[in-house]
């Protein structure tokens, strides 16, 4: 049984659920190639669900992917102590969309497990909270993390809701069944 630790919890699961996006972005340019014909000329489609949002006040969905994305390397590195480097929010595209993915992904695959671990009690302070601190551990767990998954779920459901053809097992991914 693998012990649960601060990155164990963290860093592997947002990789995971990024990666999980990058099946999610195949899906979407499937469905808008098989529905450009029917909505708009070739092109269109895709633009139209990247920019799709599912209320007004709420990021589109290619800003709820950079978001995920930021969460996911800014967070990793928060957690490890360690500088985040910048990915500008410049996608315009599915295929761009899943180069940052696989970039962010490359970048925390480098976070060190025992950096992560040993940084449970360090302090944290976001630069939108200043003078506010908090526990690694507190970061990671009432901030980090439900940020992270608000965003990927957000992505996930204004493509449910633009008729993309997406189950649970696309959020979810790959069961770690012991049998």
């Amino acid at each position: 049984m693998q012990k649960t630790t601060l990155y164990s919890v963290t860093v592997p699961p947002m990789m995971k659920a990024l990666q999980n996006l990058s099946g999610v972005l195949d899906k979407l340019s499937h469905h808008a190639n098989k529905k450009q014909l029917e909505w708009h000329p070739k092109g269109m489609q895709e633009e139209a669900l990247l920019s799709s949002r599912l209320i007004s006040d709420q990021f589109p969905f290619l800003r709820q992917i950079q978001i995920a994305c930021d969460n996911g390397a800014a967070g990793s590195s928060r957690l490890a102590g360690v500088e985040a480097p910048s990915f500008p929010d410049d996608e315009k595209t599915v295929e761009e969309l899943k180069a940052r993915i696989d970039k962010v992904v490359k970048y925390m695959k480098t976070i060190k497990e025992a950096d992560v671990n040993k940084n449970e009690s360090h302090e944290i302070e976001l630069r939108y909270w200043p003078g506010k601190k908090m526990t690694g551990f507190g970061y990671a767990t009432e901030y980090l993390m439900p940020n992270f998954y608000f965003h990927v779920a957000t992505a996930y459901c204004i493509l449910r809701k633009n008729g993309v053809e997406l189950g649970k097992d696309d959020y979810i991914g790959e069961k770690p069944f012991i049998n």
